[in-house]
């Protein structure tokens, strides 16, 4: 019996994902998931209430995070903002949450002033501001770092393919369970679209 192929999402996100369909045909795989940082978000809500965002809000942001590089990565594009936001459904969580990776390095924007805009609307207090500076930078586009995403924490998992649908063993030591499952499934939606 031959190896496994081994798939790894950073070179997914530089490459594309032809790789990842040739690796499909072969029915077993090994993928590379990655332990992104889950910085500790919190927004103001228009009621001027205080929310942190929780794990499964974090899971859903790293969701859309891939399937939209990996997506513009296949149309041979760059992510936007209003695409991300978009499969998040919260744009003030979407900006809280790319500012985050942009301070911490893992994400570049290829307008600096727009990032600076997303950086603000992220931790303004008025909504009217919000607004605005959001209006500002929804065209802004962004690459994820591949060589810094590679440096993170990483786990690999066992993967078959079945019907279309990627299932797998989540064993896992350094990626916190919901960040390989929205790993995972954005591979598998970009791939079945």
């Amino acid at each position: 019996m031959s190896a496994a192929p081994t798939l790894d999402l950073a070179r997914l996100v530089e490459s594309g994902i032809e790789e990842a369909r040739k690796a499909l045909s072969a029915g077993r795989f090994q993928l590379k998931v990655y332990a992104l940082p889950r910085p500790r978000i919190r927004i103001r809500t228009p009621s001027k209430k205080i929310l942190e965002i929780d794990e499964g809000k974090l899971a859903r942001l790293e969701y859309a995070l891939f399937r939209s590089v990996l997506a513009a990565k296949s149309r041979g594009t760059k992510p936007s903002f209003r695409e991300f936001a978009d499969l998040v459904g919260d744009y003030k969580a979407s900006a809280a949450y790319l500012a985050a990776l942009w301070h911490s390095g893992l994400l570049e924007f290829e307008d600096p002033p727009k990032a600076v805009e997303i950086y603000i609307a992220a931790s303004s207090l008025s909504q009217k501001g919000y607004e605005r500076r959001i209006a500002r930078a929804l065209d802004a586009k962004f690459t994820l770092k591949v060589e810094e995403l590679a440096k993170l924490p990483s786990d690999q998992i066992e993967c078959i393919e079945r019907d279309g649908r990627i299932y797998c063993r989540y064993i896992l030591t350094n990626t916190a369970r919901s960040q390989a499952k929205a790993q995972v499934r954005a591979l598998s939606d970009v791939l079945s679209s």
